[in-house]
């Protein structure tokens, strides 16, 4: 099994190391077999316009493509151009290996440790945080139900409340207008109010 894999990441006489690099060189072989197809470049000046459209567009990702440029360079050279006059085959790859560390600041590069105390805390504030939410949730039941103002807990007993208060103050009213209309000598006119329906 790695005899395949090792296999399909050969490309044109290279071995990649990965087979997303194996299909990019398989890329550039095919468009230089589309090159070498369409292009019928025997003069020095029609080798010298492919080799730089080529360079220009960036078509070659690979050293693939890169072989088949110095191919083409090699021919403009023995057809009579010197090396000024040839544009150089740009390498937008780093041959060297280096770490990221390299790159980075000497500030950057420090790491502080920070203390253990701060993961304790992380810990122990979310645990806090919801002791203290529960015991303001049921505080504010307590508010609630305790309440003198309606509302969802207490309304039926506050309204039952109000309305015996007010029972209690009419009946206690009407026994004086009573009395009150016994000492003056009026008739109980109740029954009038009953008949008219008012």
């Amino acid at each position: 099994m790695a005899d395949e894999k090792g296999s399909s990441l050969i490309v044109g006489g290279y071995e990649f190391l990965s087979e997303n690099d194996a299909q990019k060189a398989e890329m550039d072989l095919s468009k230089i077999r589309l090159l070498n197809s369409r292009v019928k470049a025997n003069r020095p000046t029609d080798i010298k316009a492919v080799y730089e459209k080529a360079i220009e567009n960036k078509i070659f990702k690979t050293p693939v493509g890169w072989g088949y440029l110095i191919g083409l360079r090699d021919k403009l050279i023995e057809s009579g151009y010197s090396e000024d006059d040839i544009i150089p085959i740009p390498l937008n790859v780093s041959m060297t290996r280096h770490s990221a560390l390299e790159n980075l600041t000497v500030a950057q590069r420090i790491r502080v440790e920070k203390p253990k105390r701060n993961l304790e805390f992380k810990r122990v504030f979310p645990i806090v945080l919801n002791v203290i939410l529960v015991i303001l949730v049921v505080v504010m039941f307590l508010i609630a139900a305790t309440g003198e103002n309606d509302n969802i807990i207490n309304y039926k007993s506050n309204i039952t409340n109000r309305y015996s208060g007010w029972e209690q103050d009419l009946t206690e009213r009407e026994k004086k207008v009573r009395e009150a209309e016994k000492k003056l000598g009026i008739e109980d006119t109740s029954e009038y109010y009953n008949d008219n329906g008012e």
